[in-house]
Protein backbone atom coordinates (compact mmCIF):
# COMPACT_ATOMS: atom_id res chain seq x y z
CA UNK A 1 0.00 0.00 0.00
CA UNK A 2 1.07 3.19 -1.45
CA UNK A 3 1.82 5.98 1.09
CA UNK A 4 -0.32 8.71 0.97
CA UNK A 5 1.81 11.92 1.16
CA UNK A 6 4.05 10.50 -1.22
CA UNK A 7 0.71 9.45 -3.81
CA UNK A 8 -0.35 13.50 -3.04
CA UNK A 9 3.46 14.59 -3.83
CA UNK A 10 3.48 12.23 -7.25
CA UNK A 11 -0.23 13.41 -8.01
CA UNK A 12 1.10 17.42 -7.46
CA UNK A 13 4.47 16.64 -9.87
CA UNK A 14 2.34 15.22 -12.63
CA UNK A 15 0.43 18.40 -12.81
CA UNK A 16 2.93 20.21 -12.28
CA UNK A 17 4.74 18.48 -15.37
CA UNK A 18 1.50 18.97 -17.29
CA UNK A 19 1.54 22.58 -16.72
CA UNK A 20 5.17 23.23 -17.84
CA UNK A 21 4.55 21.09 -20.95
CA UNK A 22 1.64 23.84 -21.69
CA UNK A 23 4.48 26.52 -20.93
CA UNK A 24 6.53 24.64 -23.37
CA UNK A 25 4.03 25.17 -26.28
CA UNK A 26 3.41 28.55 -25.51
CA UNK A 27 7.36 29.07 -25.28
CA UNK A 28 7.71 27.12 -28.68
CA UNK A 29 5.23 29.40 -30.23
CA UNK A 30 7.16 32.68 -28.95
CA UNK A 31 10.22 31.36 -30.26
CA UNK A 32 8.21 30.52 -33.75
CA UNK A 33 7.03 34.02 -33.69
CA UNK A 34 10.13 35.77 -32.34
CA UNK A 35 12.07 34.70 -35.73
CA UNK A 36 9.19 35.04 -38.18
CA UNK A 37 8.38 38.63 -36.74
CA UNK A 38 12.22 39.34 -36.86
CA UNK A 39 12.67 38.72 -40.39
CA UNK A 40 9.56 39.82 -41.58
CA UNK A 41 10.46 43.39 -40.19
CA UNK A 42 14.03 43.27 -41.10
CA UNK A 43 12.80 42.63 -44.48
CA UNK A 44 11.18 46.55 -44.78
CA UNK A 45 12.46 49.37 -45.06
CA UNK A 46 10.67 52.87 -45.50
CA UNK A 47 12.41 56.28 -46.59
CA UNK A 48 10.00 59.12 -46.17
CA UNK A 49 7.40 57.14 -44.24
CA UNK A 50 4.88 56.59 -47.57
CA UNK A 51 6.65 54.34 -49.74
CA UNK A 52 8.30 50.88 -48.04
CA UNK A 53 10.54 47.75 -49.74
CA UNK A 54 9.79 44.28 -48.69
CA UNK A 55 12.46 42.43 -50.03
CA UNK A 56 14.08 45.37 -51.88
CA UNK A 57 10.68 46.01 -53.92
CA UNK A 58 9.04 49.00 -53.46
CA UNK A 59 5.24 48.73 -52.42
CA UNK A 60 3.66 52.07 -51.46
CA UNK A 61 1.32 52.20 -48.53
CA UNK A 62 -1.41 55.24 -48.21
CA UNK A 63 -1.29 56.61 -44.85
CA UNK A 64 -0.61 53.35 -42.83
CA UNK A 65 3.34 53.73 -42.10
CA UNK A 66 4.67 56.39 -40.66
CA UNK A 67 8.00 56.12 -39.50
CA UNK A 68 8.65 59.64 -37.72
CA UNK A 69 6.34 58.73 -35.43
CA UNK A 70 7.72 54.93 -34.78
CA UNK A 71 9.43 54.48 -31.73
CA UNK A 72 10.65 50.41 -30.97
CA UNK A 73 10.76 49.78 -27.34
CA UNK A 74 12.84 46.75 -26.82
CA UNK A 75 15.83 45.48 -24.90
CA UNK A 76 17.75 47.87 -22.93
CA UNK A 77 21.08 45.99 -24.47
CA UNK A 78 19.63 46.50 -28.20
CA UNK A 79 19.60 50.24 -27.10
CA UNK A 80 23.18 50.69 -26.63
CA UNK A 81 23.85 49.69 -30.00
CA UNK A 82 22.54 52.62 -31.03
CA UNK A 83 20.91 51.78 -34.55
CA UNK A 84 19.05 54.44 -35.94
CA UNK A 85 16.62 52.31 -38.35
CA UNK A 86 13.55 51.55 -36.45
CA UNK A 87 12.94 48.22 -38.43
CA UNK A 88 16.07 46.85 -37.89
CA UNK A 89 16.07 47.64 -34.13
CA UNK A 90 12.52 45.90 -33.93
CA UNK A 91 13.86 42.65 -35.71
CA UNK A 92 17.35 42.58 -33.60
CA UNK A 93 14.93 42.83 -30.77
CA UNK A 94 12.90 40.39 -32.17
CA UNK A 95 15.44 38.17 -32.63
CA UNK A 96 16.50 38.43 -29.09
CA UNK A 97 13.02 37.67 -27.49
CA UNK A 98 13.35 34.56 -29.25
CA UNK A 99 16.77 33.72 -27.99
CA UNK A 100 15.44 34.44 -24.20
CA UNK A 101 12.18 32.20 -24.91
CA UNK A 102 14.77 29.45 -26.15
CA UNK A 103 17.19 29.46 -22.93
CA UNK A 104 13.87 29.85 -21.00
CA UNK A 105 12.56 26.72 -22.81
CA UNK A 106 15.56 24.86 -21.81
CA UNK A 107 15.27 25.49 -18.21
CA UNK A 108 11.22 24.59 -18.62
CA UNK A 109 11.65 21.08 -19.77
CA UNK A 110 14.60 20.69 -17.44
CA UNK A 111 12.47 21.58 -14.63
CA UNK A 112 10.16 19.24 -16.27
CA UNK A 113 12.20 16.41 -16.19
CA UNK A 114 12.53 16.54 -12.52
CA UNK A 115 9.06 16.64 -11.80
CA UNK A 116 8.47 13.53 -14.60
CA UNK A 117 11.20 12.01 -12.55
CA UNK A 118 9.95 12.69 -9.24
CA UNK A 119 6.21 11.38 -10.44
CA UNK A 120 7.52 8.19 -11.52
CA UNK A 121 9.69 7.09 -8.71
CA UNK A 122 8.29 5.18 -5.64
CA UNK A 123 9.30 7.68 -3.78
CA UNK A 124 10.94 11.64 -4.05
CA UNK A 125 13.63 11.00 -1.71
CA UNK A 126 16.26 9.79 -4.27
CA UNK A 127 19.85 11.12 -4.90
CA UNK A 128 19.22 11.16 -8.45
CA UNK A 129 16.32 14.06 -7.64
CA UNK A 130 17.95 15.31 -5.14
CA UNK A 131 20.91 16.66 -7.27
CA UNK A 132 18.37 17.54 -10.06
CA UNK A 133 16.62 19.89 -7.69
CA UNK A 134 19.74 21.41 -6.61
CA UNK A 135 21.16 21.80 -10.53
CA UNK A 136 17.24 23.56 -11.21
CA UNK A 137 17.90 26.14 -8.04
CA UNK A 138 21.20 27.26 -9.38
CA UNK A 139 19.79 27.54 -12.73
CA UNK A 140 16.83 29.46 -12.03
CA UNK A 141 19.01 32.02 -9.56
CA UNK A 142 21.11 32.50 -12.37
CA UNK A 143 18.29 33.88 -14.43
CA UNK A 144 16.07 35.43 -11.67
CA UNK A 145 19.48 37.61 -11.81
CA UNK A 146 19.05 39.41 -15.04
CA UNK A 147 15.59 41.05 -13.43
CA UNK A 148 16.67 41.34 -9.69
CA UNK A 149 19.12 40.66 -7.19
CA UNK A 150 16.50 40.66 -4.50
CA UNK A 151 14.11 38.26 -6.68
CA UNK A 152 17.19 35.99 -7.44
CA UNK A 153 18.10 35.41 -3.41
CA UNK A 154 14.47 34.87 -2.56
CA UNK A 155 14.59 32.31 -5.03
CA UNK A 156 17.42 30.71 -3.95
CA UNK A 157 17.20 30.58 -0.51
CA UNK A 158 14.42 29.16 -1.46
CA UNK A 159 15.07 26.60 -3.85
CA UNK A 160 18.19 25.65 -1.01
CA UNK A 161 15.27 25.29 1.83
CA UNK A 162 13.62 22.96 -0.43
CA UNK A 163 16.83 21.25 -0.76
CA UNK A 164 17.71 21.02 2.44
CA UNK A 165 14.38 19.66 3.00
CA UNK A 166 14.91 16.88 0.44
CA UNK A 167 18.13 16.46 1.87
CA UNK A 168 16.64 15.50 5.00
CA UNK A 169 13.85 12.86 3.55
CA UNK A 170 16.51 11.05 1.88
CA UNK A 171 18.08 10.71 5.16
CA UNK A 172 15.22 9.62 6.84
CA UNK A 173 13.88 7.43 4.08
CA UNK A 174 17.25 5.74 4.15
CA UNK A 175 16.77 4.97 7.78
CA UNK A 176 13.07 3.65 6.74
CA UNK A 177 14.59 1.40 4.13
CA UNK A 178 17.38 -0.05 6.97
CA UNK A 179 14.70 -0.74 9.19
CA UNK A 180 12.45 -2.86 7.04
Amino acid sequence: MENKKIANIKKASGITAKVLNVIKIILIVGIVLGIVGGISVMAFRSDDGKRIEVFGKPVTVHGLVNTDNMKVEGFDFVEMFGIEDPFINAGINCFCAAVICALTLVVIMYLQNVFVEIEKSDTPFKTAILSKIKIAGIIVTVITLSSSIGIAAIVGLSFWCVYCIFDYGLELQKSADETL
